[in-house]
């Protein structure tokens, strides 16, 4: 794997593993929980999580809208904790394994998103980062600002 990428996918490593350990602080009723009217739930935002590694690879490689709509409806996992944590493993691993098997040349290779953004795989790679740590971090304050729970978990090393 690229060196650069490998480098990413130790910061990931990381996050995803921070977001297991969440999950496990989680009652299955929690889950449930919308601390904003018209947002998301606890739930909600952990399920869009754990399928947004895969997601993200996809629009990279140029996945139409269409496409996206039928992925997020056969891949987004059920209300329940295990079932949550399971998708995340699953989608990262397909990020990783994607990732992996592109070439330097192919990472260089600009895309364009359905909606027009356009980037390298590279670029799209950094953005997955990115976006996972955004919700993570919206994870962690709905938990400790809404609920009053501290997951305790460690977020950066």
């Amino acid at each position: 794997m690229n060196l650069y990428c490998q480098g990413i996918f130790n910061q990931m490593d990381m996050a995803i593993r921070s977001v297991l350990d969440i999950i496990e602080t989680l009652h299955d009723d929690d889950l449930h929980i919308r601390p904003t009217p018209d947002k998301m739930s606890i739930g909600e935002l952990l399920a869009h999580m754990s399928v947004l590694c895969e997601a993200d690879f996809r629009i990279g490689a140029g996945a139409s809208e269409e496409e996206m709509d039928r992925f997020y409806l056969d891949s987004e996992p059920t209300m329940n904790k295990q079932a949550i944590a399971h998708s995340l493993s699953l989608h990262y691993d397909m990020l990783r394994q994607g990732i992996e098997a592109l070439t330097d040349e192919e990472l260089l290779t600009t895309t364009t998103a359905y909606w027009g953004g356009v980037h390298s795989r590279y670029e799209w790679l950094l953005d997955t980062q990115a976006h996972f740590y955004h919700h993570r971090g919206q994870l962690h304050a709905m938990l400790v600002h809404v609920l009053r729970k501290d997951p305790k978990v460690r977020l950066f090393e």
